[in-house]
């Protein structure tokens, strides 16, 4: 496989054909595979949230603050759905991923798992490109193979959802079984489905159905257990493309999907750490709606 002429022909919205698909989809898995539940980091590097299919924001992120192999990245999860390019946008990261194994990083989110897909867009999506429902089940493949988590210099872990009592330290997360399809319950999902909240100072119900929302109180024990600093995840949309917690650095949202779902309100924000763990965020407007060009290069399946 030609990676080089996969991620031109994905940079430019092009359809990949079903062979040429499947095979990056096998390359990609196979090389997740080989990283640890939780991937260890040297920074510098930079973060970003949450992406559900935008695939031309994406692109954006990349001009804004620099392309993988001369920065560093780690990508918190949610490729897909919600937006229009899902498979462009998983496709594009994971491509990057084989050119660059060390240099980009894919956590898994928890739109990642069948059971959302179906209804959020990406079985859509694929029945409209390929005409067949065989690229869900390869895409769904890959996704029980994706990391769950990051820690960049032993000290700032980098997570989709959050915490939970099941959660105590990393060792809770680094013993996850976690190629396979995310449970209804459990450390796993609780990893991938949980919140902060001001509200309380321990655990409380989340109304997503899914996980838990989780205080300062519990979040600063998990911390000290696991002798780090600090984490940072996404999914939640914020106005802002980011939003710390608690008044203070220990917990930070970004979310790096800027107009979510084409019509919202909000920025994106995209977090750089040098190699002294100093942050900056770089917030971000999405592309206008003129520049976008939402049509798709659909293939005559043999």
């Amino acid at each position: 496989m030609n990676i080089d002429k996969i991620l031109n022909k994905l940079k430019k919205k092009e359809t990949l054909e079903t062979n040429d698909l499947k095979l990056l989809l096998e390359k990609g898995a196979e090389l997740l595979k080989s990283e640890p539940n939780i991937v260890h980091v040297t920074s510098p590097v930079a973060i970003v949230g949450d992406v559900h299919g935008q695939f031309y924001d994406l692109l954006k992120i990349f001009e804004i603050n620099g392309d993988v192999g001369d920065k560093k990245y780690i990508f918190l999860g949610d490729y897909v759905n919600r937006g229009t390019f899902s498979i462009l946008s998983f496709g594009y990261l994971l491509a990057l991923k084989i050119k660059f194994p060390d240099q980009i990083i894919m956590l898994r989110g928890n739109h990642e798992c069948r059971s959302l897909c179906e209804v959020y867009g990406l079985k859509n999506e694929i029945e409209r490109v390929y005409s067949n429902t065989d690229p869900l089940d390869w895409l769904i493949e890959t996704f029980c193979t994706l990391p769950l988590g990051a820690i960049i210099n032993n000290s700032i872990l980098c997570i989709h959802g959050g915490i939970s009592e099941l959660i105590e330290t990393i060792t809770d997360i680094e013993t996850i079984d976690r190629f396979r399809e995310v449970p209804k319950s459990g450390k796993f999902t609780d990893l991938l489905w949980s919140d902060p909240t001001e509200e309380v100072q321990l655990y409380k119900e989340s109304p997503r159905g899914a996980g838990v929302l989780f205080g300062k109180k519990v979040l600063n024990q998990f911390l000290e257990k696991s002798n780090l600093t600090s984490i940072v995840r996404s999914h939640m949309m914020t106005e802002e493309g980011y939003k710390y917690h608690f008044g203070e650095e220990k917990c930070l949202t970004l979310f790096s999907c800027p107009k979510y779902c084409y019509y919202g309100t909000n920025v994106g924000a995209v977090l750089n750490i040098d190699k002294d763990l100093n942050r900056s965020l770089k917030v971000f407007e999405a592309v206008p709606d003129e520049e976008r060009d939402l049509s798709f290069v659909c293939l005559d399946k043999k």
